[in-house]
């Protein structure tokens, strides 16, 4: 018995920003004495070359616009403004994700009797959990979790978590879905890792359906490891202006120097070696991030082609982004097994098997 994908499914803001068009919006959102030429530099390094945003004046959204749409540099929102469009947006996104996915699937959404959410851009109560299955029909007896704050590995966490439902009750049926609005939360700092945040995250939502049936991909192991004497090197915390990104600028030298070990030893338990994988979703936390995991498991410039190709397509989606690379895995036919790879606040890594 398995916990099998039978299906994923993405969702975005309808607004997306090419890279001109970021750069245009991020220098006028500026604070004094922040050179437009740093600006451009961050944009030439990010990797990316489109994503979609919610506070922009094509959302209409007004976070960082005023009434005739133009982006003004007035006074940072609160983070109460920036809860009220993540509360817009993550609901449709979820919505619209959720019901894609159950739709592909081929499930009736009533039989769904897990609900796995994953945010660290916003949160309420009732959260996107509730209002999923409120207005996709689930059964009220659904089992709900949320995830919360955990940051880009959130969706191994999901995933493991769906997979220990089904694991524990074959006839478990898992909705997971993560929802970021990161764009809810850019910063008018003259910090470089505050604009560095600014320059790689952007907005999206995917949703998976996971039960024992059929033959999808399955979760065949999931792992994990806190790197120690790191937690000051990546923090997500509350602020009064919204929630406040720490990168410290040793992550991908520590990735770098700590990931090789790790993976060779989960791989080593499963009867498998770097060389038997055939596809690789390594989250893409800037290209950096994927040059050191790359180097630290000696694969070859291929081997993160789909994590650069969703990078370049939409930028870091947080939580979101590991499930559109396994979708774009999928869908390109890659043969498995593949592994998914995510880094987060702590620092930790987090790994999930897929045969």
């Amino acid at each position: 018995m398995s916990a099998r994908i039978r299906s994923i499914e993405v969702a975005t803001p309808a607004a997306t920003l090419t890279r001109a068009r970021w750069i245009e919006l991020a220098k006028r959102l500026a604070p004094e004495g922040v050179a437009g030429g740093v600006i451009e530099r961050l944009a030439e390094r990010s990797g990316i070359d489109r994503r979609s945003s919610a506070a922009t004046p094509e959302e209409g959204s007004g976070l960082y616009a005023d009434a005739a749409g133009e982006v003004t540099p007035r006074e940072t929102p609160g983070t109460a403004a920036r809860m009220r469009l993540w509360r817009e947006t993550a609901f449709a996104m979820a919505a619209e994700a959720s019901s894609r996915t159950i739709e592909r699937s081929g499930l009736d959404a009533r039989t769904i009797t897990h609900c796995i959410t994953a945010s660290c851009t916003g949160y309420e109560s009732p959260g996107i959990d509730a209002r999923l299955v409120e207005e996709l029909g689930m059964d009220r007896g659904c089992r709900r979790l949320n995830i919360g704050h955990m940051g880009c590995h959130a969706a191994v966490n999901a995933l493991a978590s769906a997979r220990d439902a089904v694991l524990a009750d074959p006839s478990a049926r898992v909705l997971v879905c993560c929802t970021e609005v990161s764009s809810a939360h850019f910063h008018r700092s003259a910090r470089m890792d505050r604009l560095v945040a600014n320059a790689i995250f952007a907005d999206g939502c995917a949703a998976a359906v996971i039960d024992a049936e059929g033959d999808g991909p399955e979760l065949a192991a999931v792992a994990t490891t806190l790197i120690p004497g790191t937690a000051d090197e990546m923090r997500w915390t509350v602020g009064d202006h919204g929630f406040e990104m720490t990168l410290g600028a040793r992550v991908p030298d520590i990735l770098q120097g700590t990931v090789g070990p790790w993976v060779h030893e989960v791989l080593t338990a499963n009867g498998l070696d770097t060389a038997d994988v055939g596809g690789w979703a390594i989250h893409p936390g800037g290209p950096r991030v994927l040059d050191a995991v790359r180097d630290a498991l000696r694969l070859p410039p291929s081997a993160d082609e789909h994590s650069r190709a969703v990078l370049r397509e939409h930028g870091n989606m947080s939580s979101a982004t590991l499930l559109f690379i396994l979708r774009r895995l999928r869908e390109a036919g890659v043969p498995r097994p593949w592994v998914g790879l995510a880094f987060g606040p702590g620092l930790v890594g987090e790994m999930v098997l897929v045969r």
